[in-house]
């Protein structure tokens, strides 16, 4: 058998996992011939965890204008580094935001509880996260766009070299 060990378990519960005969003779015997090649495990995001809302009270921040909206977000949500085209500024009004401004190998944790306001200057990379319901009012003046990272392709452990 090629690949990792732990990989070849991934794939075996997958199949395992997803089929109704899941633990018969056939699916076992089945499992191994599942397994990804090698070209199919390059790294990729995935959308998992507690999913934040967003709400429209006024303008739009695609379009120029003034905008205003609600971002409530459960606990646990985080956001990978990402920049926006305007500054926004962010009210808390409920709960406790965390974000890493600027630099993010040397930024400092900042912590906004319920009551803080901050800007989250133009094109400055954050990261934010939520360790309890959060529920938060922004403002800014479109258009605005959100821009993530370019993705970089990862090389796996188990590729051979």
């Amino acid at each position: 058998m090629t690949g990792s060990p732990r990989l070849a378990a991934v794939a075996t519960f997958i199949v395992l996992a997803s089929n109704p005969r899941a633990g018969t003779a056939q699916t076992a015997a089945a499992a191994p011939s599942t397994q990804p090649s090698t070209a199919d495990t390059a790294w990729y995001a995935v959308l998992t965890g507690p999913i934040p809302l967003m709400r429209t009270l006024s303008g739009d921040r695609s379009k120029p204008g003034p905008f205003r909206q609600y971002y409530q977000t459960p606990a646990g949500t985080s956001s990978g580094a990402h920049r926006h085209t305007a500054d926004m500024h962010i009210r808390v009004i409920r709960g406790r935001q965390f974000i890493l401004m600027g630099d993010l190998e040397s930024a400092k944790v900042q912590r906004f509880d319920a009551g803080s306001t901050f800007v989250i200057p133009a094109g400055i990379w954050h990261v934010e996260w939520f360790e309890e319901d959060t529920l938060v009012e922004i403002f800014g003046v479109g258009p605005m766009r959100t821009e993530r990272p370019p993705a970089v392709p990862r090389v796996s452990q188990a590729a051979p070299r």
